[in-house]
């Protein structure tokens, strides 16, 4: 099955002999450009050529099409033809007919994960989809510039189950707004905030208190953070297997080295491993230092 997508004539799916389909994407990403401007347009699906027989018992091939919104929507068209689109072609659609958004409102209300990363869309946008109510577990919205502090809080309202956020170098938002945002999310096992600037130890509490659940944080680049934040969230979150620290200057070697030894995987800008070794060869010297 090939895919494609035409701003002026709809999106084209045909089976092509001797071609075989991608592999199945539980990711989608986001618009990067203006949406079709031509409300009239149509979406076909090419059937493959068939053989029939004419009532003189003779044999006529011929090539029938079909609507794309005449095929089963749960178990054709969401299960088989909308994994091979992104989200540029499924906003597409939508704009077509009341049909086709219809579609893609029931289509969104099924994802589980939404792959946003590295998009051009605005915030505006954003907030159009996620009105939608997806009952999202996984929210990727990393190199995000346009997320605001609007978007934070349409996620706030709309969502209820998130296990997985990610905004690794995107917008900054307030303490305030991340305090309701863990509070909200207590059950988060995936927490990516790498480069924000504003994150402080106080943010770290709020996420400790709040989401005890957590197995992989990642806090790269977020300079303000300190021993303090960091032992707030491995004090109570138990379930803690990966830490990445890198770029956090205040975080003290003595410290990463102790979560070495608790059997935490740590991410730091320096070999955690190297660290505990030099710190050892310093004690054969006879400082003691702790390791």
């Amino acid at each position: 099955m090939v895919c494609s997508v035409h701003p002026h004539h709809g999106v084209y799916l045909e089976r092509v002999p001797g071609v075989n389909a991608p592999a199945a994407r539980s990711v989608t990403r986001p618009p990067g450009g203006s949406e079709p401007d031509q409300p009239g347009c149509y979406c076909w699906l090419h059937a493959i050529q068939r053989t029939s027989h004419s009532p003189a018992g003779q044999k006529m091939s011929h090539r029938e099409s079909l609507q794309l919104l005449d095929l089963p929507w749960d178990d054709v068209v969401f299960q088989h033809i909308f994994p091979y689109l992104n989200v540029e072609d499924l906003c597409c659609l939508r704009e077509v007919s009341k049909g086709f958004q219809k579609l893609f409102i029931d289509y969104m209300s099924t994802c589980k994960k939404l792959d946003l990363s590295d998009c051009t869309m605005t915030n505006q946008y954003f907030q159009k989809i996620l009105v939608i109510k997806c009952k999202l577990k996984a929210l990727l919205l990393a190199n995000c510039q346009w997320l605001s502090l609007d978007c934070w809080k349409a996620i706030i309202q709309h969502q209820s189950d998130l296990q997985h956020i990610s905004t690794a170098n995107s917008s900054d938002v307030d303490i305030q707004t991340l305090e309701q945002f863990f509070c909200k999310f207590s059950r988060l096992k995936v927490v990516e905030l790498d480069k924000m600037e504003l994150l402080t130890d106080v943010g770290l509490h709020h996420l400790a208190t709040n989401c005890t659940h957590i197995e992989t944080l990642s806090v790269a680049g977020c300079w303000k953070l300190t021993d303090s934040g960091l032992k707030k969230v491995v004090n109570h979150c138990l379930k803690l297997k990966l830490l990445n620290i890198q770029n956090c200057p205040r975080v003290t070697e003595k410290y990463l080295c102790s979560l070495c030894v608790r059997g935490i995987h740590v991410i730091s800008s320096c070999s955690v491993a190297y660290m505990v070794k030099r710190r050892k060869q310093v004690n054969y010297l006879g400082i003691n230092i702790q390791i």
